[in-house]
């Protein structure tokens, strides 16, 4: 890599696009039919008390760092990039730069490992879908 992409080279539709996969990503990954349950027991959270949390005021904050994400990723990898380029700059994203930070600052608040394992891999897989994405369009 030898430059980021210019500003106006980025495609603003695909990084919001590709931003928008966190919500319903999330949403199933932390339901009952993945990892909602084991979740919610590590972390000392419910249904009922993560509703009482403003979860439009999350779900905002949460969609405009997906957004940062997004674009930082648009920025690497270019406008041509392709698929499976995309996927795996995705990929290393998610596991060396988010999983690694992320499992970095969880072990030293002695988070167990499991919820460790659920929330890098969830990071994993948001960088590696929004890479492909970018990489596509």
């Amino acid at each position: 890599m030898n430059t980021l992409t210019a500003l106006d080279e980025v495609n603003y539709f695909a990084v919001f696009a590709a931003a928008a996969i966190r919500v319903p990503l999330a949403g199933l990954w932390h339901s009952p039919l993945l990892f909602g349950r084991p979740w919610e027991h590590m972390v000392g959270l419910d249904s009922t008390a993560m509703r009482r949390r403003g979860l439009p005021r999350l779900f905002a904050f949460a969609f405009l760092t997906s957004v940062a994400g997004a674009f930082v990723l648009a920025l690497l990898l270019g406008r041509d990039a392709g698929l499976a380029a995309g996927a795996l700059a995705g990929l290393l994203t998610g596991v060396g730069i988010a999983g690694g930070a992320l499992a970095s600052s969880m072990v030293f608040e002695k988070r167990p490992r499991p919820l460790i394992m659920i929330d890098a891999a969830f990071h994993t897989v948001l960088f590696t879908s929004t890479g492909a994405v970018l990489g596509a369009w």
